[in-house]
């Protein structure tokens, strides 16, 4: 069986939304954020070297990093391709390319998460017009479709869904419709449901 190691408050819930999109069996692990600090205690540590969540043992394979988690179990479990796109198509280029803009994300949410916290000089006005960057393009992208890459649900759209959850404190969501409709779509997901009932708790970003 596989265990995900899954830390309160972070990416880790869309891990667990996907586990239940594709019905698998997995044990889940939780932890609690240090209450002072709001980072992940020392027990992560011992599970990967990195120390941050989600990690995910699959037999004796052992990943961090949320991408990468994303991309094995839907090689190694989506058998039907539920939730990839053909393999050599435009669709699937776009997959791959919104994956990587996923990860791009957390790089100017932290920044904009920083010039709250810090004065940053000259330097602030490059960090706070970098969530609004990637959130117009999200937006323009979303205009006329169900998902990110079309009509299908895909990895890419559970990749999307913690930075945008996290990032639309730092802008306007009244400016971002339809990021606000995609992600009332997520959250009302029924496997995206049955991981809030199996983490016994919604995704809360508003400490951070």
């Amino acid at each position: 069986m596989m265990t995900l190691h899954y830390l309160k408050q972070s990416c880790s819930h869309r891990i667990v939304w996907l586990l239940e999109a594709l019905g698998l069996d997995y044990e889940l692990k939780i932890y609690d954020r240090d209450p002072d600090t709001m980072m992940a205690p020392p027990e992560l540590k011992a599970q990967h070297p990195l120390g941050k969540a989600p990690v995910l043992q699959d037999g004796g394979l052992v990943l961090a990093e949320g991408n990468a988690i994303i991309q094995h179990l839907l090689d190694r479990y989506d058998h039907e391709n539920r939730f990839t796109p053909a393999g050599k198509t435009d669709a699937y280029s776009n997959y791959v390319y919104w994956l990587s803009v996923s990860a791009s994300m957390f790089g100017a949410n932290f920044l904009a998460l920083l010039s709250t916290r810090s004065d940053l000089g000259d330097f602030a006005p490059y960090a706070t017009a970098q969530t609004p960057l990637f959130f117009n393009h999200v937006e323009q992208t979303l205009k006329g479709k169900t998902w990110i890459v079309g009509e299908q649900l895909t990895g890419a759209d559970f990749a999307l869904s913690f930075p945008l959850q996290w990032g639309i404190k730092y802008v306007d969501e009244a400016d971002y419709p339809n990021i606000a409709r995609y992600l009332a779509q997520i959250e009302n997901h029924p496997a995206y449901l049955k991981a809030n009932e199996k983490t016994a708790g919604e995704l809360d970003l508003s400490k951070f």
